[in-house]
């Protein structure tokens, strides 16, 4: 398992540590969107996050050289992928020099570090798990969460709710989008579904209070486009846009998903001469 091995000679699951998290055609990709997520929505060096089945620490690596000492925290039931990260990808001298703590617990518990968390992380997670384990994750995120904190995770939406329960991997599994604004609720916290990029899934936010997730009006700002990249450097790449939509002399569409503070702020960020 070393990290000479060509990537495109394995697939999602085998037992290598950058294809046993995903598609290790992504491995760096996925690492870094969920590093400029964080990025994104708030996170400083001084913040403490948790992320939840860091794996063999794809975004770990990125956010382990952000933060400061004994802020990352990492949970991983499978110990060879965080060693085998270490010795590929980050170095023994980094683990010194960041202190960061790691667990190996299977039970989905989060207060095994004695600590709340400003931001936890949980990507690709849910896509594995019947209803039962993403409301044992969401109660244990909920009492480790700071007042002001931020949860950020990934579901697969589809047009049927997955009905078993347990772990499932390395298939995924799909909810409907009115299913995840129910777990959610169920537990205590509010969500919101952000349109940032993911091949797969779709990201969202959950937070103690309304006021902690971002308001429609920022939605443009969340789509991680990367620019020259095809699958994720246009605007319309959000649901329910045309790149018609986009052009200087448009009217903005009437019938649609968003609301308009949406439009107007996405408007004033492509044509500001305009406003």
């Amino acid at each position: 398992m070393n990290s000479d091995t060509d990537l495109s000679s394995l697939k999602p699951g085998d037992d290598h540590y950058m294809a046993y998290v995903g598609p290790p055609t992504e491995y760096d990709l996925m690492g870094a969107t969920q590093f400029r997520l964080l990025c994104a929505l708030g996170l400083r060096s001084h913040h403490r996050l948790l992320d939840f089945g860091c794996g063999s620490l794809r975004a770990g690596k990125l956010f382990l050289s952000y933060l400061d000492k004994e802020r990352y925290f990492g949970i991983e039931p499978h110990q060879w992928l965080i060693d085998e990260a270490i010795q590929y990808q980050l170095g023994q001298d980094m683990i010194n020099l960041k202190s960061p703590r790691f667990d190996h617990n299977t039970d989905f518990q989060t207060d095994v570090f004695d600590t709340k968390f400003d931001f936890i992380l949980a990507q690709s997670i849910f896509s594995h798990c019947g209803s039962d384990l993403i409301l044992k994750a969401l109660h244990h995120f909920k009492a480790s969460l700071n007042p002001n904190g931020l949860i950020a995770v990934t579901f697969v939406e589809g047009e049927s709710d997955f009905d078993g329960n347990g772990w499932v991997y390395p298939e995924c599994v799909t909810y409907l989008p009115n299913s995840l604004q129910r777990f959610a609720t169920e537990v205590g916290l509010v969500a919101k579904a952000i349109p940032w990029h993911h091949p797969r899934q779709t990201w969202y936010l959950l937070a103690l209070d309304h006021q902690r997730l971002p308001p429609d009006a920022y939605l443009p700002f969340l789509t991680g486009s990367v620019l020259f990249d095809p699958k994720t450097s246009h605007p319309w790449n959000l649901p329910g846009l045309k790149p018609q939509m986009f052009m200087e002399d448009a009217e903005a569409p009437t019938e649609n998903q968003h609301p308009p503070s949406f439009w107007r702020a996405l408007r004033h960020r492509l044509f500001p001469h305009k406003s």
